[in-house]
């Protein structure tokens, strides 16, 4: 009996002694390629078994004491680990790489790329919430005599809706072939630019739409960044 109430005593002394080490510290998730901060990261103290999430900026707050150990995720990036100790100042940066391979055209099957792959999901999930499409032609008689116009989706702000719906799919995919082709895991693959200097190139150089649909390969994209790097240099 005197061994275990010794055993609870001990463990209580440890318990708030560890409380009065711990202190809450700040810091940012950062890709370790470009140097960007990484939201919707997942910050997790695995001695305490608490977590947090990384904001817009990639910012957390993590309550922490010595040799806890910590470890960090974020979607499409490697998990990284670290053992918390006092070296560290008040605000820590975690960086994660980049999973897979962060050129384009990366074949994931015999017919399709990532890109085309993630496009028909995006597409096949885009018709489903919007249903299927008004008809604009009706037939009054099995026979075919009676044929009218359906004029009721010039009308109909479901139909307004769904054509707005359908331009804005429209661009955010056009968005998503830019950001495929020319990411800033690309630019940054090639320039060796981080943080702001890339943010300032990519604002100033990435390129069209139409141009990247004209210019098909990895290579003239590679030469088109390099003209541009050159001229970045020299601003």
């Amino acid at each position: 009996m005197q061994k275990k109430v010794g055993l609870l005593i001990i463990t209580v002394i440890v318990a708030v002694v560890a409380n009065a080490q711990r202190r809450q510290v700040v810091g940012f998730l950062k890709d370790s390629l470009t140097d960007f901060t990484i939201p919707e990261g997942t910050i997790t103290n695995a001695t305490t078994k608490t977590e947090v999430k990384t904001d817009g900026n990639g910012f957390f707050r993590l309550q922490v004491a010595p040799k806890d150990f910590i470890y960090a995720v974020a979607k499409a990036y490697h998990y990284d680990t670290l053992n918390y100790s006092y070296i560290f100042t008040d605000t820590i940066t975690i960086y994660l790489s980049p999973v897979g391979n962060i050129l384009p055209n990366v074949t994931v099957s015999s017919e399709y790329n990532k890109y085309q792959l993630d496009s028909i999901r995006r597409k096949e999930d885009f018709e489903k919430l919007q249903g299927t499409p008004l008809r604009t032609l009706s037939h009054d008689h099995p026979s075919g005599f009676g044929l009218t116009f359906n004029l009721d989706p010039v009308f109909k702000s479901k139909y307004r809706d769904r054509k707005k719906q359908e331009q804005i799919f429209d661009n955010s995919e056009k968005m998503a072939y830019v950001n495929y082709r020319f990411s800033a895991h690309i630019v940054a693959y090639y320039t060796r630019l981080k943080g702001n200097a890339l943010s300032k190139f990519l604002n100033l150089y990435t390129p069209a739409y139409g141009w990247l649909r004209q210019h098909t390969s990895n290579e003239e994209v590679m030469l088109y960044i390099n003209d541009k790097l050159k001229e970045y240099r020299n601003l």
